[in-house]
């Protein structure tokens, strides 16, 4: 009897095991392997360089629009800064004749005089 006894509590472990083991393969089939891996680790890297580059265009087109805006502030306050003032009227232009020279005579020409 010792014999059968022991058949019984193996053909149980034998059951018990069984089942064990359907419960470990059904895991190992949701389990990666080491190619999902490498498939999902070279997606990972894919994405990481694709908002590497996208954040690296966002960064440089901000900068350009705020050197852009920057310069055209400036320059905006700089021209509009001070109030423009015309320019203060000339002075009217005025012309004097001259009046003409006298005529002068030689001092030994001068008109005999009479005694």
């Amino acid at each position: 009897m010792d014999i059968e006894n022991r058949f019984v509590r193996l053909e149980e472990f034998a059951a018990v095991t069984g089942e064990r083991l359907a419960r470990i393969e059904a895991r190992l089939d949701q389990t990666a392997t080491k190619a999902d891996l490498s498939d999902l680790r070279a997606e990972l890297r894919a994405e990481i360089h694709r908002s590497a580059n996208e954040t690296i265009r966002w960064i440089v087109g901000m900068g350009i629009g705020l050197g852009v805006a920057g310069i055209t502030i400036i320059t905006f306050v700089l021209n509009n800064a001070t109030p423009k003032v015309p320019p203060a009227p000339g002075a009217p232009i005025t012309i004097y004749t001259q009046p003409a020279p006298a005529t002068a005579q030689a001092p030994g020409s001068a008109a005999p005089q009479q005694p």
